[in-house]
């Protein structure tokens, strides 16, 4: 097996200012994505072919089969796949431990994370890529369709994309543009909550696009990603009134297929094909006990083997059971968590264990009991996000929040001491911003690097 991190990859800003002529080529083979992959000087290709309405589907199925790779992962067998947010977060958080070999993640599992990590540099290429191709979408949409639910949606992209920066980096991730005319122009690094805050701008601005065409899917996606954004600035009462009329049947999903390895589910393929990432068990000491605790949101299964190092247990997550299973990018149900959050943070608590135990209800569990104090009120609801958003790329903003809004000690979040691969556990909370980065001359390096 290869690993795709260790090829050479193309530095940062090149790659974005390619993903434009990238988009462009999709139209030219019929919207397979694994063809842009065959095109052998995609300079031929230049943006002025796209002129006209009738190339912006082909954009719009660019941009969501980039995204899926960054947000889901990819199952191209030809270079070990596209781990995709959702896993390498899921290893950098509590949710799986590492059963292969590659130093590169198993770094990471260990918190043990530098800015030149190949998995690391691979996934912020890949985030990347897909919020520079939804930003020029979203230029074209303008042009050719304003207003139209195509132009909306990838705005959403483009906040999602943002958001997910913002909850897994470090303050100082630089945004880069390229205009309509191929200029690059250098993005200044953006500390953590002004990340935020540039995405529920962009929520706003989907919300109002939708309300005006009556598009409610698209206006609860922005709903729910807003509330997602102001959750992470600690504005629980503006989060809550953001996602109030989303329904809890909502779910705006991203696609995965075997029509191509490629376009396979990422987390689907390390569980079932590499054998390489397992669900984890209080992980450090600290972490939850989301394989043995029997929870059917998590489907945990013990194959009984191990995993690709021949030593690691190898617990799948029956979440994701096929290659061409969804992943969902926002639903009802985080509506409804956050909720659920900021009824605790105005001390209702009766008004938290009311939305918590009406989502129980609709898969068969039985209502939480009230342990009856602040610490274990905030513990148990950490515990139902984590076990209802397990493996949708939430769980380490999570952590994050635990520290930085609710004054936990870093020690009672994150693990410390052996690793259970040898070495101990580093002290990294955040993704550093890819080594690549150093392109641009306005990046100097992480602002910080706290919760």
């Amino acid at each position: 097996m290869t690993h795709h991190g260790d090829t050479p990859r193309m530095p940062g800003h090149i790659f974005i200012r390619r993903s434009a002529l990238a988009l462009a080529a999709l139209a030219l083979v019929g919207c397979n994505p694994d063809r842009v992959l065959e095109v052998n000087d995609v300079d031929v290709v230049r943006p002025g072919s796209l002129a006209g309405k009738s190339a912006l589907p082909a954009l719009r199925t660019g941009v969501l089969g980039s995204f899926q790779i960054a947000y889901s992962g990819g199952g191209d067998l030809a270079n070990g796949g596209h781990e995709g947010l959702i896993n390498l977060g899921g290893l950098f958080s509590d949710e799986l431990v590492d059963a292969e070999t590659f130093s590169d993640r198993i770094n990471l599992d260990a918190h043990r994370v530098t800015a030149a990590n190949g998995s690391m540099v691979a996934l912020f290429l890949d985030l990347s890529r897909a919020r520079a191709a939804a930003s020029a979408a979203a230029r074209r949409y303008a042009q050719f369709d304003p207003g139209s639910d195509g132009h909306a949606e990838m705005i959403a992209i483009d906040a999602f994309a943002h958001l997910l920066f913002g909850e897994h980096y470090c303050s100082g991730v630089p945004f880069s543009t390229i205009t309509d005319d191929e200029a690059l122009v250098y993005g200044d690094p953006l500390a953590r909550d002004e990340i935020f805050q540039v995405a529920v701008a962009k929520f706003d601005s989907v919300i109002a696009m939708a309300r005006a065409i009556q598009a409610g899917d698209l206006e609860a996606l922005a709903r729910v990603g807003k509330g997602r954004a102001l959750v992470n600035l600690a504005r629980w009462s503006e989060a809550a009134t953001a996602v109030a009329g989303v329904s809890t049947s909502f779910r705006y999903v991203i696609e995965s297929s075997t029509n191509s390895n490629r376009q396979r589910n990422g987390i689907w393929h390390y569980f079932y094909n590499g054998a390489s990432f397992s669900v984890a068990d209080r992980e450090g000491g600290v972490g939850l006990p989301f394989a043995s605790a029997g929870d059917p949101r998590i489907g945990a299964l013990d194959t009984g083997g191990p995993g690709f190092d021949g030593e690691t247990r190898l617990i799948i997550a029956r979440k994701y059971p096929e290659a061409s299973t969804p992943t969902v990018l926002a639903d009802g149900v985080e509506a409804r968590l956050i909720q659920a959050e900021a009824a605790l943070r105005a001390g209702d608590a009766p008004a938290m264990f009311a939305t918590l135990d009406a989502l129980r209800l609709g898969i068969g569990l039985g209502p939480l009991a009230d342990p009856g104090t602040p610490g274990a009120r905030e513990d148990l609801l950490f515990s139902e996000r984590a076990n209802w958003l397990y493996l949708t790329a939430h769980r380490t903003g999570d952590l994050r929040r635990l520290v930085r809004q609710y004054g936990r000690p870093v020690a009672s979040v994150y693990p410390s001491g052996a690793y259970f691969k040898g070495g101990v556990y580093g002290s990294d909370y955040v993704i550093p911003v890819s080594a690549d980065e150093r392109n641009n001359p306005r990046f100097q390096g992480c602002i910080d690097r706290d919760p």
